[in-house]
């Protein structure tokens, strides 16, 4: 048995994504803190951090490097999230992945299970319908409520084994 093993249960990572930032950052955070053990990774904010080359919105085709940052974002956010559930703690991330990039960020957790939470109130209509939709128009701490209540409901396995 590895030391990983004997310090607990792994946390659970969960996803919080919305067409606005201040949205996801929002119930992310909301979640987190009805969650016993919890930590936020925000995204955007990791892209703050980065002084030059920040990735803008996605209203128009994304350039190759665009995305190669973009996954170095997203891949951040997870070792970070990871960090924290090595540690027994829940990892709720906020990031920018609607339509097509849901898959796309599914495939760098893939094999974990993760909680997807999507708002649906301006969401991409390509967005696949995986884990928990809310909506983006009832106050942010009922949703949260609604979000913690129905976490199962939100349970997404990115892998067939």
């Amino acid at each position: 048995m590895s030391e990983l093993d004997e310090s607990g249960p792994r946390g659970r990572l969960v996803l919080v994504t919305a067409a606005r930032a201040d949205a996801r950052a929002a119930l992310a955070s909301a979640v987190a803190a009805r969650l016993q053990r919890a930590v936020v990774v925000d995204g955007a904010a990791l892209e703050a951090a980065v002084t030059s080359g920040a990735v803008p919105g996605w209203d128009e085709p994304p350039t190759s490097e665009q995305l190669q940052r973009r996954l170095l974002r997203w891949s951040a956010a997870l070792a970070v999230a990871e960090t924290y559930q090595l540690e027994g703690l829940d990892a709720v991330v906020a990031e920018d992945a609607l339509g097509d990039r849901l898959e796309d960020f599914l495939d760098l957790v893939e094999p974990e299970p993760i909680h997807v939470v999507v708002v649906r109130d301006g969401a991409d209509p390509a967005t696949p319908h995986w884990g928990l939709w809310v909506d983006g128009t009832d106050p942010v701490d009922a949703t949260a409520d609604d979000v913690v209540t129905r976490l199962a409901d939100a349970l997404v396995a990115t892998s067939a084994t």
